[in-house]
């Protein structure tokens, strides 16, 4: 049922922040930046397009524009 439905999404955001949260303080920047391109759907999606541009621009800036050896 919807209930249900709605239980299963809270509970997979949950897990993404406790993934993403742990990523950051173990310092697994790997899988942080996995993390962090579904925070930016995510985001997008709840309307704070400020955030996710940020987040976006971020991740260029990490990729494209910064040497390989940062």
């Amino acid at each position: 049922d919807l209930q249900f439905k709605n239980v299963l999404l809270l509970n997979k955001y949950f897990l993404l922040y406790e993934e993403l949260s742990h990523a950051m303080n173990s310092g697994d920047i790997g899988c942080a930046e996995t993390c962090t391109i579904s925070w930016i759907l995510i985001l997008k999606a709840a309307g704070k397009h400020k955030y996710a541009t940020h987040m976006a621009n971020f991740l260029f800036n990490m990729h494209c524009v910064c040497s390989p050896g940062l």
